[in-house]
């Protein structure tokens, strides 16, 4: 009978190093003359929380419950949350980030140290091996340029150690999301947007930015949305509205300046050198100086952590955009007031601007809702004025260069933009419509190629001077292709960091019976009318056809795999997921009822459509966004009203969320607290000798199709010592599958034979013969194979185990697994 002091002492574990030189992840074999092995990474991202820092001591919103119940635990679990993207001041949303924040602001992300033993064992069970692991600028060098919160890092580092103890494998993602926590996203410091000439506490009353914590007392901003607020009118924050903050004023601006504000802004210098590049080496330093720590810790690097994401979901600002009198073809998502540029531009600096136009999008895609107008309180813009610049050159230890100086003669409307000649601010009007796109002695700037490109080499290189074997995952802007990358950047260790979500169902919180191929339209690969799917056949193979197009990247001569003959590199699809705050549907997805909390069946259909996406031939490794330990149903996952975390205690009833921190048996490890967990708790191969062809799961029936590749060891290549191949094939090879308990675990059944033709296979408990349910026996998968081309099958615990011959020559082996549940 399991224990719970069992069930707190995990194995320990060695991971092998990982290796990126095939289309596959690979690690070595256990078997010394065996051929490396193929891995899928599975996992989560960790996590939502990450993105924010926690209440000061003793401020007016940190107080907690008691323990003792289960009201004061909750009350706890919310201040651990921390400072949620919908608290204002009253959080000291401003005014603590304006002194620096505080020696361990970040401490407690991405989770809280006490309990991480569980959250890690529960991953574990649930078949995950590998975590993306957030962390934003900010929470390094929020004290100031150069000043790094050793405290946040040494907190990081105890994590990644319990995390290595539980044979979880790490990449890192310096994160951000519309460039900053201010902009309602998250990413550089407070400080950031002072030196890019910003006053952050005026972003939303100019339209420069829509903050979710300013929504309940400013509305859509301006005067007009400050009186709507104060009517009572300003309704619930919507539902992705912080994305559209990558097509206003305040993030366009900053990413423009952040990559090319030595093209763009050339008088805009900071200690002597552009902007652009001043920042960029902070940001540099900031996380070398992290893979420093970490290098320094002496147990972490390619062991644990095994390479770095590129900057998150990066976005091009103003460049390449053809006409600042109009929106971008680009920006197809609208949703509220959205300003043109020179719209923006007149927004800030304070001028009151109408015929602003007001869109939506709805299940019929984009509509138009009319126009509004802004009207910035007071006049004042979103830039600093001459003395704020001053105050903040004081208090921050810069010096901006003599030519950053744009401001009129009061000392207001310092627009580096007007300064730059783009446009007049005395007239409102667009001098140079195609300023950020066309090159002056002709053709047309390239954000990626041009801009991320140089950047992302330049962030690497800084890494691997810590870490040298280090994995590059590069993460390009949504649904772009990557670039050509010679292999001194590369260095054999590379993979593609894809993101993917379903922009239907994130964004309208429901199924729909249609959809849209939304990379084959930004990619310019179908038209509409070809892009879009009818029916769940349809939509299936179209977010198939999505997903594939999206690894294609990691393989294309032209892009990321230039200069190699053979194998390509891997991809991983970085974020993943879908929200489980879904409403119900009515009239075939046009319209949505309410949301229903504990009735997670429609996400979870949603959840396995875009996972299933990722199986087939496809066989994608991936991270789910995302586990957030402290979601709740009033805040979701406390960042914009997200609502996407696997796990949320208000999902466990009573006091059982105790039980949930402290599980005496697998049962409650693995569903207390849980949500669709059948859709995203799927087998899929681990480990792998040969090459997966395909796999497939059926989350209704649960039945499961493996379909392997074995080449002969003579046509492995250089890959393979051909000198121990007679070695090798004296020893059977192995292929392992992971098999959640979830979908396959022994229901009772009598008997340990197949009957009526079918072949039963009652697996071993695991070492430790840890429970399902305590005080029944240990926990054994039970199934039915249904084909096996090939070999013997075998199950310890949740992982089955196909061994099967390797051959010295003959030609490559096709071989086929098939399994579904002992139904008796």
């Amino acid at each position: 009978m399991s224990t719970a002091k069992e069930l707190h002492t995990p194995p320990a574990h060695s991971l092998p190093p990982i290796s990126t030189s095939h289309a596959t992840f690979h690690i070595p074999s256990p078997i010394p003359s065996h051929p490396a092995l193929a891995t899928l990474l599975r996992g989560v991202n960790l996590s939502s929380s990450a993105k924010l820092p926690t209440y000061p001591p003793g401020h007016p919103l940190r107080p907690g419950g008691t323990a003792q119940t289960r009201q004061g635990r909750d009350e706890l679990r919310r201040v651990a949350a921390g400072v949620r993207t919908d608290v204002g001041e009253e959080g000291g949303f401003w005014s603590e980030a304006e002194q620096g924040g505080r020696d361990g602001w970040f401490v407690g992300r991405p989770i809280q140290e006490k309990g991480a033993d569980t959250h890690f064992r529960r991953l574990r069970a649930w078949g995950f091996t590998t975590i993306r692991w957030i962390i934003p600028w900010e929470a390094l060098e929020h004290a100031g340029p150069g000043k790094y919160d050793e405290t946040y890092i040494e907190y990081t580092i105890r994590l990644l150690r319990l995390a290595k103890h539980h044979g979880l494998r790490v990449f890192i993602s310096p994160h951000q999301d519309t460039f900053s926590r201010f902009l309602s996203g998250t990413g550089a410091p407070y400080w950031v947007l002072l030196a890019l000439g910003l006053n952050p506490r005026r972003v939303h009353q100019t339209g420069a930015a829509l903050v979710h914590a300013c929504w309940k007392e400013q509305g859509w901003g301006g005067q007009e949305g400050r009186e709507s607020a104060r009517a009572g009118n300003a309704g619930d924050w919507p539902d992705m509205i912080w994305n559209t903050n990558l097509h206003r004023l305040a993030a366009r601006h900053c990413f423009t300046m952040f990559y090319a504000s030595e093209v763009f802004a050339p008088k805009c210098t900071i200690d002597g050198v552009p902007a652009g590049q001043w920042l960029r080496d902070h940001f540099n330093s900031a996380f070398g100086h992290l893979a420093d720590r970490l290098r320094d810790a002496g147990d972490l690097l390619d062991t644990c952590v095994i390479g770095w994401d590129s900057l998150n979901e990066p976005h091009e600002g103003f460049i390449g955009i053809p006409d600042l009198n109009e929106c971008p073809p680009t920006q197809d998502f609208k949703k509220g007031p959205s300003p043109t540029p020179i719209q923006a531009f007149r927004l800030g600096v304070g001028k009151p601007v109408a015929g602003v136009s007001v869109d939506d999008f709805t299940s019929l895609g984009p509509k138009h809702r009319g126009k509004t107008t802004i009207t910035p309180p007071g006049e004042e813009g979103v830039w600093l004025t001459r003395e704020e610049a001053v105050q903040a050159e004081q208090r921050w230890g810069w010096r901006w260069g003599a030519e950053w100086d744009f401001w009129d003669e009061d000392g207001h409307g310092g627009c580096p933009w007007a300064g730059h000649g783009v446009w007049d601010r005395k007239t409102g009007e667009v001098l140079k419509k195609d300023y950020f796109r066309d090159k002056v002695g002709g053709g047309s700037w390239e954000f990626i190629q041009d801009f991320w490109k140089p950047h992302y080499i330049s962030f690497i290189a800084r890494i691997r001077e810590s870490h040298r074997e280090a994995i590059s995952f590069v993460n390009p802007p949504i649904f772009s292709e990557p670039p050509d990358l010679s292999e001194d950047v590369k260095q054999g260790r590379l993979a593609l960091s894809s993101h993917f979500y379903d922009g239907l169902t994130m964004l309208g919180k429901r199924r729909h019976v249609y959809n849209a191929d939304a990379v084959g339209l930004q990619r310019g690969l179908k038209s509409m009318s070809r892009a879009l799917k009818f029916g769940s056949g349809a939509i299936q193979n179209g977010l198939r056809d999505q997903l594939r197009e999206l690894k294609s990247d990691a393989v294309k001569e032209d892009g990321v795999a230039e200069h190699r003959d053979v194998d390509k590199y891997p991809t991983i699809i970085g974020e993943i997921g879908t929200p489980f705050d879904m409403k119900d549907t009515k009239l075939l997805g046009l319209a949505k009822g309410k949301t229903s909390w504990g009735d997670y069946k429609q996400p979870a259909k949603a959840m396995d459509a875009v996972l299933n996406a990722c199986d087939g031939r496809n066989a994608l490794s991936y991270t789910l966004w995302c586990y957030e330990p402290l979601n709740s149903h009033a805040h979701g996952d406390g960042w914009n009203g997200e609502d996407l975390s696997l796990f949320s205690y208000d999902d466990v009833p009573g006091d059982d969320d105790l039980l949930a921190d402290d599980p005496s048996d697998l049962k409650t490890l693995i569903t207390l607290g849980s949500r669709g967990i059948e859709s995203w708790c799927r087998p899929y191969p681990v480990e792998v000798t040969g090459r997966v062809d395909e796999l497939n799961f059926d989350m209704s029936s649960g039945d499961f199709e493996l379909r392997i590749t074995v080449p002969a060891l003579d046509g492995l290549g250089e890959t393979f010592d051909q000198s121990r191949a007679d070695e090798a094939v004296g020893h059977e090879a192995c292929t392992k599958v992971f098999l959640p308990f979830v979908h396959y675990r022994s229901r009772g059944y009598g008997g340990d034979e197949g009957t009526k033709g079918k072949t039963r296979v009652v697996g071993l408990p695991e070492a430790g013969g840890r429970e399902w349910e305590k005080g029944r026996g240990p926990a054994k998968v039970d199934l039915e194979v249904a084909y096996l081309s090939h070999g013997r099958l075998e199950v310890v615990g949740q992982e089955g185990r196909w061994f099967y011959d390797l051959r010295k020559s003959g030609g490559d082996q096709e071989l086929r697994l098939k399994i579904r549940p002992w139904s008796g």
